[in-house]
C-alpha cells in the first residue's frame, strides 16, 4: 500500500513472549486489516497454529503464513531502522511517552525508506524497561484512567496500525532518509558507552541508565548509517589518544 512512496508493509508487528495463540492470531487479523506487513514472534509459549488460523480469519491468513519466529528480541530488531515499544505502565525511566497518534504521524513518512518495528509485550507484564531501552520511541495508548490502562494485544495492534493508516490517507510528508538499522545502532551504542567508559564520563555501574540520555538525544531524529559511522570513528579517535598521549599535538592560540 503506498501513496507517494509511504509504505505501509514496510510496518512489522513483533509480539514479545505472547502466551496464548488465540492472541496471536487476532493480533494478525488486526494488523492485516490495517495494511501492516509483517508479523514477527519472539520467544513465544507453545505455539498451535490451528488455533492462530482460526483466530486470524482470511484477513491475516498471509501474515500467518509468512510469520517469522525469534529467539530474543535483539535478533528480531536486528534488521529494522525505526522501533517503536509499547506499555500500558508509566514509570520515570520507561517514557517520554508518545500517542499512538503521535508516533503514526512521526512513522509514516519514515515508512517510505525504512523498515518499521512494533514492539508489544506479554499479554500479562507487557516489555521490561531493558527492553523499551531498545526502542526509539515508547506508546502509550490513553484510557479513561489507571485502573484500565492494559488492552489485549489485537486492541493495541489495532490502534496503532489505525492511526497509521489515517495518517498514510493524509497529505504524505516529504521524504526521509535511510536510517541505521537496529543492529548498526546497537553496534555503535556499545562502541559509544566503551569509549565514554575508558574517559569516565559514564560510571561502571548502571551504565545503561546513563547512556539512555544520548538515546533519547538521538532517537528525537534517529541517525543514518553515515552518521553513526561518524560517531563510532570518534570513539576510535578517543581510543587511539588514550593508548598514544605521546603523539598528541596541543596547540595554544
Amino acid at each position: 500500500m503506498t501513496a507517494s512512496g509511504v509504505r505501509l508493509e514496510n510496518v512489522a508487528v513483533i509480539l514479545c513472549r505472547p502466551a496464548l495463540s488465540e492472541n496471536i492470531g487476532t493480533a494478525a487479523r488486526a494488523a492485516a486489516n490495517m495494511g501492516l506487513g509483517r508479523l514477527i514472534v519472539v520467544e513465544p509459549g507453545e505455539l498451535d497454529l490451528n488455533i492462530i488460523r482460526g483466530a486470524a480469519t482470511r484477513s491475516g491468513e498471509t501474515l500467518v503464513t509468512e510469520m517469522t519466529l525469534s529467539r530474543s528480541l535483539p535478533e528480531a530488531l536486528a534488521e529494522f531502522h525505526y522501533v517503536v515499544g509499547t506499555t500500558a505502565r508509566r514509570g520515570a525511566h520507561r517514557g517520554p511517552f508518545l500517542t499512538p497518534r503521535q508516533s503514526a504521524e512521526k512513522l509514516i513518512s519514515l515508512s517510505r525508506n525504512n523498515k518499521i518495528a512494533l514492539v508489544f509485550g506479554p499479554e500479562r507484564t507487557g516489555l521490561t524497561t531493558a527492553e523499551l531501552r531498545l526502542c526509539h520511541d515508547v506508546v502509550r495508548i490513553p484510557t479513561v484512567d489507571n485502573r484500565v490502562s492494559s488492552l489485549n494485544l489485537a486492541q493495541a495492534v489495532l490502534i496503532l496500525g489505525y492511526e497509521l493508516l489515517l495518517a498514510w490517507l493524509e497529505e504524505p510528508l516529504p521524504p526521509q532518509v535511510q536510517l541505521a538499522d537496529q543492529a548498526e545502532l546497537q553496534a555503535m551504542y556499545e562502541h559509544l558507552a566503551g569509549a565514554m567508559l575508558r574517559i569516565k564520563f559514564l560510571p561502571d555501574q548502571n551504565t545503561e541508565h546513563w547512556l539512555m540520555s544520548f538515546k533519547r538525544i538521538f532517537n528525537r531524529t534517529g541517525l543514518t548509517r553515515g552518521e553513526c559511522n561518524l560517531i563510532r570513528g570518534v570513539c576510535r579517535q578517543i581510543e587511539w589518544a588514550l593508548a598514544n598521549p605521546d603523539k598528541l599535538e596541543f596547540r595554544v592560540e
